[in-house]
């Protein structure tokens, strides 16, 4: 085993941040600063420099419904989906690390929010539809439908292919205009790496709050994922759009 899916295991985080601690010399192996991923065979005396925070959580406060299959939890804005810092004192994966019978099907961008999937292990995935509701500037067109692959290799901020339309499709209605901005529904087939938000900057109607592509200043990113449907079949939709949709009133 590499030491940094180890490292990764013990801290609860992901390898490449784990990769990034190790290489920062915060990690001892048998009392020796460690910088380079070596190979481990888990006897070692493994033990970080710095002080690892308690988690701590009440699950109430996130748990949106539990079965034998499926597992959904509410993620605020401003909480990471995955530990992106070891010494965070709280990530939505931190949950999920707790129920392993489960696993991740997705993520939230950290300004975001809305329902977070996971599925049981020994289930299945064909198809995983998600819903987004988003407000951006100017007045969306009625309906668009565009798959663009999305070149995410290497760079915070993906890139929108023009003449590629390999990608996932992407559906994008508006349901509302106001005040010089739109609500939008957006359906996506399959998701890759800030495909919403990528996509509504390439139409050129950013996301209001979209620091990194070019949306107007706000509190938040004005993204939230309501609704998974999975193999065809509606799983969950949850009704925390009141809030979201009252953002959009407000402007």
């Amino acid at each position: 085993m590499r030491l940094s899916q180890y490292c990764a295991n013990l801290l609860k985080t992901s390898r490449k941040e784990a990769k990034n601690f190790i290489k920062s010399g915060n990690i001892l192996v048998n009392s020796k600063i460690i910088t380079k991923d070596i190979e481990v065979i888990g006897t070692e005396n493994i033990i970080p420099k710095i002080h690892i925070p308690n988690i701590t959580y009440d699950l109430n406060d996130y748990l949106l419904h539990k079965s034998n299959d499926y597992m959904f939890l509410y993620k605020p804005a401003f909480i990471h989906s995955q530990r992106i810092k070891i010494i965070e004192t709280f990530a939505m994966s931190d949950i999920f690390n707790d129920y392993t019978q489960y696993i991740p099907v997705s993520r939230l961008d950290y300004e975001a929010d809305g329902i977070l999937g996971a599925i049981s292990k020994d289930l299945k995935i064909i198809n995983l539809e998600k819903q987004y509701l988003a407000i951006v500037s100017g007045k969306f067109p009625n309906s668009i439908s565009l798959s663009n692959k999305i070149d995410a290799d290497k760079r915070q901020k993906v890139k929108v292919l023009d003449n590629d339309n390999s990608g996932f499709l992407t559906t994008m209605q508006r349901l509302e205009y106001y005040n010089g901005f739109s609500l939008i529904n957006v359906k996506l087939e399959k998701a890759s790496r800030h495909q919403v938000r990528a996509f509504s900057n390439y139409l050129g109607y950013s996301i209001l709050g979209d620091k990194l592509y070019n949306g107007k200043e706000y509190k938040r990113l004005c993204l939230h994922c309501y609704c998974y449907t999975i193999n065809n079949q509606i799983i969950y939709c949850k009704n925390y759009t009141d809030k979201f949709i009252n953002i959009f009133k407000s402007l």
